[in-house]
């Protein structure tokens, strides 16, 4: 019986499981509760639900951290929580393959814990391929990667932004940039402290991103938020003003926009030809921040392209790659990977 094809983003924040069989994605917290240092106590948007409410007995995990897989084990045992809920089968006829989304930028002992975290999971297989998730996003946004003409696309995620100028199905340059939306929720969280004394945790933070943030001044009205008051210990509500989210957002966003510019200025003139006259593409979950398209323009002078589907361009873009065979060259297989 032949086995079904998976496309996996394991991104920092969110796992995106793309199943081509049945044409369904699964979008799940990548976070994992764990007790007395074994016991699995809860997983994906479970854990989300229970983070930052629980005792000091249960520790809760992001596995993956600045895009590659930190805790191997953890991540392991999510890995195949969230494949069992894909309805995956790990029977002898079955021969899935899976198709992994990885930066660009990362080495290649970073690459391997990848293809490691398939090859040791409950759902083994040795048809592993990792595919560079720029390729796999810009594919998901409908663009044709093979073209001899350039395409910038950046990514922003939860802990990265990953900037990549593509030509000919390949990478030609690329940075990324450590900075994203959780950095965006410290630096919230961190200022809030700062001007109110009054701590406030990661979800209050990511609330007051989504209600006030842009990355250009507004006039919104202000948002009462819940914390503890820094001096007493006690409970306070408070309302926090739109310029102080947005500047956070923005002592975050400027450092991306100086390393879009400085890309552009190491891009050969012809391949700027290109990008000047189709623009920059933006896609990833934290570039749903509003006037983000705006701020770019501004600084770069270039039309900026916003995906419709954010969150969901690398499977898309791994999908395409895993239905075309022209394609298939953009998957690379661990015997034809750098480190083997």
């Amino acid at each position: 019986m032949a086995g079904r094809k998976y496309g996996l983003d394991l991104g920092t924040n969110y796992v995106k499981i793309y199943n081509n069989t049945r044409k369904n994605i699964l979008v799940e917290n990548n976070m994992i509760a764990i007790r007395k240092k074994k016991d699995m106590v809860a997983a994906g948007d479970d854990a989300f639900e229970i983070f930052e409410k629980v005792a000091d007995s249960i520790v809760i995990k992001r596995p993956v951290r600045g895009g590659v897989i930190a805790d191997v084990e953890p991540m392991g045992r999510l890995f195949d929580f969230l494949l069992k809920k894909m309805d995956c089968s790990n029977s002898m006829m079955r021969h899935n393959e899976f198709y992994l989304a990885v930066p660009s930028a990362i080495t290649e002992v970073e690459k391997r814990a990848f293809f490691s975290l398939v090859g040791h999971s409950t759902f083994k297989t040795h048809n592993a391929s990792i595919v560079e998730k720029p390729i796999a996003a810009a594919l998901g946004e409908g663009l044709d990667v093979t073209r001899a003409g350039g395409i910038m696309i950046v990514d922003f995620g939860a802990d990265t932004t990953e900037i990549s100028i593509i030509a000919l199905g390949g990478i030609v340059l690329s940075r990324l940039v450590k900075v994203g939306g959780n950095t965006i929720n410290e630096a919230i969280c961190n200022e809030v402290k700062f001007e109110h004394n009054v701590i406030i945790g990661y979800k209050t933070a990511e609330f007051l991103k989504l209600s006030l943030g842009s990355a250009l001044p507004t006039m919104a009205e202000p948002v009462t938020i819940y914390g503890r008051d820094l001096i007493t210990g006690l409970p306070v509500h408070l309302p926090i003003q739109a310029k102080l989210v947005h500047s956070c957002i923005l002592s975050v966003l400027e450092p991306v926009v100086e390393n879009i510019r400085g890309l552009l200025e190491r891009t050969p003139p012809e391949l700027n030809n290109d990008i000047f006259d189709h623009g920059i593409y933006v896609t990833g979950g934290t570039s749903m921040i509003s006037n983000l398209d705006r701020l770019i323009a501004a600084k770069t002078r270039m039309k900026v392209n916003m995906s419709s589907h954010p969150q969901e361009s690398v499977v898309k873009g791994l999908d395409v790659i895993m239905n075309s065979y022209e394609l298939s060259s953009l998957a690379f297989s661990v015997r034809e990977s750098a480190f083997n």
